[in-house]
């Protein structure tokens, strides 16, 4: 069964170039994941190889576009969700749990057969999203440990992982939100950029060097509560774009994305927003200044690189990520939903 928006009627978005300035077609495929999990966990490796972690320890796999899903789970982690997560190729991928205990469990044989690569001794952390610059360069943030911001770093493709240094006191209550793995973006040179929440204030924390050295920037985003802040960012023709809000007052509009042309320095507020709290917000590659965000309770699409936000569907989803190509993507959801979605 496939769903079809194109053009709206009416629908006038500014944008910096006058290619981008009409919506194109989109296709939605819903897939069946044969799970009723609620997904979290999502890496779109290619247009064929799709990884999505679960709750319970479940692993899906697709290497055919979605056509079909196979589901495994994990040894021992019967208990835990897992909602972080990198894929690398068809048969390689890694899986950090949310929660305690925190483990990385990677697969190198398709998710045949799963092994732990790391493990927090301490049994306070709780991981909120993963990321890699490239195959051996990553990066893995949790809540803080002991009054302190703890980062995860890796240059050996995820084998061995040292704690970053040099970080930012987090405020009273600031974490991040371990909603869609998507509260990282990174860009090449070594910059990546982590949104936080749940203080009185909203943070980038960033850094251009690989997470050696950091620095903290405000944003207007929504806070002051533990269930609000920035849940995703994403970094798209040298801009930085942050959405999120508060998950407990989903139809709440006010300040739940901003944008940044300075790195995350200063932010500005979009003239039409998000309507309501959103996950995940994904960049489209092959649609410059093109993004898609989502949210429980429906999905939005930004033609002008997030300055402009129109509601495209009510179907809620709690992740979305597009492959490398750009046009072909996915979004995940509650009761084992997955949707293929296809940019035209």
């Amino acid at each position: 069964m496939k769903s079809v928006l194109a053009a709206f009627g009416g629908l006038v978005l500014m944008s910096c170039s006058p290619t981008q300035n009409v919506m194109p077609e989109i296709v939605w495929t819903p897939q069946d994941s044969t799970v009723d999990l609620s997904l979290r966990g999502l890496a779109v490796v290619d247009s064929d190889v799709v990884w999505i972690g679960g709750p319970d320890g479940t692993v899906l796999r697709t290497i055919n576009g979605g056509e079909t899903w196979t589901a495994s789970s994990i040894q021992g982690a019967e208990n835990l969700d897992l909602r972080s997560v990198h894929g690398f190729d068809e048969n390689h991928a890694l899986f950090f749990t949310a929660g305690s205990p925190a483990i990385l469990y990677v697969t190198r044989d398709g998710g045949r057969t799963f092994e732990s690569v790391y493990e927090d001794a301490s049994s306070a952390a709780f991981f909120d999203t993963l990321e890699f610059w490239d195959d051996q360069n990553g990066i893995a943030f949790s809540d803080p440990i002991d009054g302190q911001f703890h980062i995860l770093l890796t240059t050996d493709g995820g084998e061995t992982w040292v704690r970053a240094e040099n970080l930012p006191l987090p405020f009273e209550g600031e974490a991040g939100f371990a909603a869609s793995d998507t509260s990282i973006a990174v860009a090449p040179g070594g910059a990546a950029w982590i949104g936080t929440g749940g203080a009185e204030t909203a943070r980038i924390l960033h850094t251009e060097d690989w997470g050696q050295t950091w620095v903290a920037h405000d944003t207007p985003l929504i806070a002051g509560s533990g269930g609000s802040g920035i849940f995703s960012v994403t970094f798209s023709q040298d801009r930085l774009i942050a959405v999120g809000g508060n998950y407990t007052e989903v139809d709440q509009t006010d300040s739940v994305s901003a944008w940044s042309d300075d790195r995350g320095e200063s932010w500005t507020i979009p003239t039409v927003g998000p309507s309501g709290y959103r996950s995940a917000v994904s960049l489209i590659a092959s649609h410059n200044g093109q993004l898609i965000s989502v949210g429980p309770n429906g999905t939005d699409f930004s033609l002008d690189n997030g300055e402009n936000w129109a509601r495209i569907s009510e179907t809620g989803f709690h992740a979305i990520a597009f492959s490398p190509q750009g046009n072909i993507g996915w979004a995940v959801g509650s009761d084992g939903r997955i949707s293929k979605i296809t940019i035209r």
